[in-house]
C-alpha cells in the first residue's frame, strides 16, 4: 500500500479526535487505523504513523479537556509496545514478500565449501534473467536487458534465456562461446535493437568468471559487510564485450575474487543511481545476507513519495564459507 506522509499523519489525527469526541479510553480503539494502515503500508510511512499516534497518546494523558488514552503506567506501556512492533511487522512483511517473490539461491560449492548465488528478478519487460545449475557441479547466470527499437522484448529476452538455459545445461562450453550463440537469436528477434548483459560462472570450487556483454562494471565487498575494515571496489572494469547483436571478437572471461561478497547488476540500474552508482552498490551489498542484497540491488533512489521504482536483475555471489 502506498500512503503519502500527509495522508498517514491526517488518518492518524482523524482517527483520534474521533476516539477523542466519542470518549474512548482503551488502547485498541486509539491504535486501530495506525495499526491497520501502518503495517499494510510501507516501514517508513509505518514509523511515522507509529510516532504521531504515540505523540497524540501522550496530549490526551496531558490535557485532560481532552477525554483519551489511560494514563495508568500499564496501558501506557501497552501502547508504547504495540506502536513499537508495527513498523517492525511493516518492515517484516515487505522483506518476506519481496523475497519469495523475486529472488532464488543456489549454492555452488563442493568439499564443505559453499558459495551462495542470488538471482533478484523484477520482472521488468525484456528483462533477461535466468540462472542454472551446471551438470557437475557450479551453476551458470545470465542477466540483462533487451534495448534499443524493439517490437517485442518479451519474446527476445524469453529466446535468449531459454539458449542459455539449453547451453548450461548441455555442459562443454564456455562462458566465451554463449556471445556466439546468442548474438544470431538477437538479431532475429531484435533486427533494431540489442541486448546488453553479463554472463556468470561459478565452478564447483567457488571460483567466478564473468563475461560482461554491455553490462556495467562489478563491484565487489571484501571484509565484513558491517566492519571499518570493509571495503567495496571495482574488480572488473572497462567496456567489456560490446552488446549482443553486433559484431565482436570473442574475449576470455575474467576471474573474481573468492574472499569478497560480489554484486553484479544491469545497465539499468546504472542509470537510475547515475548519481551515485557506486555507493549505491555499496549501501547494498552491506545488507545482512546476499539475499538482501541482490533486493536492494533490484531498486532504484528513493522518490519523492518515498517509493522505489524496479530497475531490472541482479546477481550477488556472496564469499566463501566453510561448511553449513
Amino acid at each position: 500500500m502506498r500512503i503519502s506522509t500527509r495522508t498517514a499523519l491526517l488518518a492518524v489525527t482523524g482517527n483520534a479526535v474521533v476516539m477523542g469526541v466519542v470518549g474512548v479510553t482503551a488502547p485498541i480503539g486509539w491504535l486501530l487505523v495506525p495499526g491497520i494502515a501502518g503495517m499494510a503500508s510501507r516501514p517508513r510511512i509505518a514509523a511515522l504513523m507509529s510516532g504521531w499516534a504515540g505523540a497524540l497518546i501522550l496530549l490526551s494523558v496531558a490535557v485532560p479537556i481532552v477525554p483519551g488514552h489511560r494514563g495508568d503506567r500499564g496501558s501506557l506501556v501497552a501502547s508504547a509496545v504495540c506502536l513499537a512492533v508495527m513498523p517492525v511487522l511493516s518492515w517484516q512483511r515487505r522483506t518476506l514478500r519481496v523475497r519469495a517473490t523475486a529472488t532464488s539461491t543456489i549454492d555452488a560449492g563442493a568439499g564443505g565449501v559453499r558459495r551462495p548465488v542470488v538471482l533478484a528478478v523484477s520482472r521488468l519487460p525484456g528483462e533477461i534473467a535466468v540462472m542454472v545449475p551446471r551438470p557437475g557441479g557450479g551453476v551458470w547466470a545470465m542477466i540483462g536487458l533487451v534495448m534499443g527499437q524493439v517490437a517485442d522484448p518479451v519474446r527476445c529476452a524469453e529466446v535468449v534465456e531459454r539458449a542459455f538455459r539449453a547451453a548450461a545445461r548441455r555442459g562443454g562450453a564456455g562462458l566465451e562461446q554463449l556471445p556466439v550463440l546468442l548474438t544470431p537469436l538477437v538479431r532475429r528477434y531484435a533486427p533494431h535493437g540489442y541486448a546488453v548483459g553479463t554472463f556468470v560462472q561459478v565452478d564447483p570450487t567457488g571460483a567466478v568468471q564473468v563475461l560482461r556483454c554491455g553490462g556495467p562494471e562489478i563491484f565487489a565487498l571484501r571484509g565484513t559487510a558491517d566492519g571499518p575494515d570493509g571495503q567495496t571496489s571495482v574488480v572488473d572494469a572497462g567496456p567489456g564485450e560490446v552488446p549482443l547483436g553486433a559484431v565482436a571478437e570473442v574475449t576470455l572471461p575474467r576471474h573474481l575474487p573468492d574472499d569478497a561478497r560480489i554484486a553484479i547488476v544491469t545497465a539499468g540500474y546504472v542509470l537510475a543511481h547515475y548519481d551515485d552508482y557506486s555507493g549505491a552498490v555499496d549501501h547494498a551489498l552491506r545488507s545482512d545476507d546476499a539475499e538482501l542484497a541482490a533486493v536492494w540491488l533490484l531498486t532504484g533512489p528513493v522518490g519523492e513519495a518515498g517509493g522505489t521504482s524496479l530497475t531490472g536483475p541482479a546477481v550477488v555471489i556472496d564469499s566463501m564459507s566453510g561448511e553449513r
